[in-house]
């Protein structure tokens, strides 16, 4: 059995077919997320408090760093379990910022 998709280029509609023994299953997101800093910083705002619901790419806070605001971002539908920074707070690379469950 095959999965038929349509592929777009250029306007030109082309029918593709994928055989399903050469799909992987998709074993969706993990249960928890954990919101990371990439680059060291400071929190400029928290955007959402503990238990809220969230979205994919919802703002979660404000990070100032190299002199530019970065937008964190959730990363995936779930609940806020967890924020363990608030404004002002200096941050390290690779420091937890908000724990996310899904």
């Amino acid at each position: 059995m095959h999965d038929l998709d349509i592929l777009d280029i250029d306007g030109t509609d082309y029918e593709t077919e994928v055989p399903r023994s050469r799909l992987r299953p998709y074993g969706g997101p993990p249960e928890k997320r954990d919101v990371r800093t990439v680059i060291p910083g400071t929190v400029v705002e928290v955007l959402v408090r503990e238990g809220e619901k969230v979205g994919p790419e919802q703002v979660l806070l404000l990070l100032d760093a190299m002199k530019m605001h970065n937008e964190i971002c959730a990363g995936i539908e779930g609940r806020v379990r967890q924020v363990l920074v608030r404004k002002g707070d200096k941050v390290e690379k690779n420091q937890l910022l908000i724990a996310l469950e899904h």
